[in-house]
């Protein structure tokens, strides 16, 4: 079989994909699959159509006896794409790594025994000495079983494009892994397009999306320019490092302090600091936005956060920096965000949210 032509993506921020004992040192196809997939139930839900939580009771399911007419009825487009039980993933993932290892390190203010420092040590303690992959990827898609195989490899280009504008790749992007360039990407609505007409088709399941699902429809996304020379990043540079010292110029991972809380006082709290001081200390509320783990009870029964912050990134070709925040919220939280990081690194002017008109006035009803 011939190999079909790549899908060249370059990670801008080290990639997480996970393993057994939670390391990340390679790349694995079920970590980029399952993000992908995740992407993909949340334009679905965006753009109007269902999508199942495959993780609940009431997820997507076959049995084997329906017939070849009514089989897909019983099938979101997501568990069409990526399968479901009593169905396979119409396509197989390759990954080819081209990248570079790039140890573990992050970046923060706080040096004391508690605090963020603390919290950095113990949730990433058995990462402090990987490695992971940063740099540049193939993704060759072969489509599986019938149907139009050129169809599938535009769901999976469309899908890579949409996450590449505004979100992430891999696990973890809460924390700021994983974003990325992609070659020769669709545009923003093109692609949103090609996925809303593949949905369009009437032989898919159709149900309501509960409120509480990720869905385009209720999604923002900011992108900063920092420059290099900036006050705030001159002193991040310059911050403890949890893990081993990079070399790498092109990314300065401060996710968690940005997220969290910023030692720094006089450069602002933090964004769970300040939306704990919006909501007049309601932290319910806060975990609902930010999550958390759940303490003396099952991981799943974990709050999933709704709020993720990328790693300030170069692009290629920019000598200044990018920081990339986008949640599944109302916009004011987004508002909210945008004013406490135009404190933080005393900004001039706020960016507009991305691609807000293509999503708010998407035909497909989002």
């Amino acid at each position: 079989m011939m190999k079909p032509e790549p899908i060249v993506i370059e990670t801008l921020t080290p990639i997480w994909t996970g393993g057994v004992n939670g390391s990340s040192d390679t790349v694995r196809e079920t970590g980029i699959i399952g993000s992908m997939r995740w992407w993909y139930e949340a334009i679905v839900r965006g753009i109007g159509k269902y999508a199942c939580n495959p993780l609940s009771d009431s997820k997507c399911m076959l049995d084997g006896k329906e017939k070849e007419n009514d089989r897909n009825n019983k099938l979101c487009p997501a568990c069409y794409l990526f399968g479901c039980g009593g169905w396979k993933r119409r396509f197989r993932l390759e990954i080819e790594d081209f990248g570079v290892k790039e140890p573990f390190h992050l970046v923060t203010f706080d040096r004391d025994e508690i605090g963020n420092n603390w919290w950095l040590s113990t949730i990433f303690e058995k990462n402090l000495n990987n490695n992971f992959s940063f740099g540049k990827f193939m993704f060759r898609i072969y489509p599986v079983g019938r149907g139009d195989k050129s169809e599938i490899i535009a769901q999976i280009k469309a899908l890579l494009s949409i996450m590449s504008h505004v979100g992430a790749i891999g696990a973890k992007s809460q924390y700021g892994f994983g974003q990325f360039e992609m070659e020769n990407r669709m545009d923003f609505k093109r692609a949103l397009n090609e996925i809303n007409n593949f949905c369009n088709k009437d032989e898919f399941k159709k149900e309501a999306n509960k409120p509480d699902f990720y869905s385009l429809s209720n999604f923002w996304c900011y992108e900063f320019k920092i420059p290099a020379r900036n006050q705030l990043v001159q002193s991040f540079q310059k911050s403890y490092i949890v893990g081993n010292q990079s070399l790498s110029t092109s990314y300065l991972p401060v996710s968690f302090d940005i997220r969290y809380k910023l030692p720094n006082r006089n450069k602002g709290s933090g964004l769970r600091q300040a939306y704990y001081s919006h909501c007049n200390g309601d932290k319910n509320q806060v975990c609902q936005i930010f999550g958390t783990l759940p303490e003396n009870k099952k991981k799943e029964d974990g709050i999933g956060s709704r709020i993720f912050v990328s790693h300030l990134f170069r692009e290629p070709s920019e000598s200044d920096y990018f920081l990339r925040i986008w949640g599944f919220t109302e916009k004011i939280v987004g508002n909210l965000v945008s004013i406490e990081i135009n404190k933080m690194f005393s900004l001039q002017e706020a960016p507009k949210r991305k691609y807000e008109e293509e999503i708010t006035n998407f035909s497909g009803g989002v």
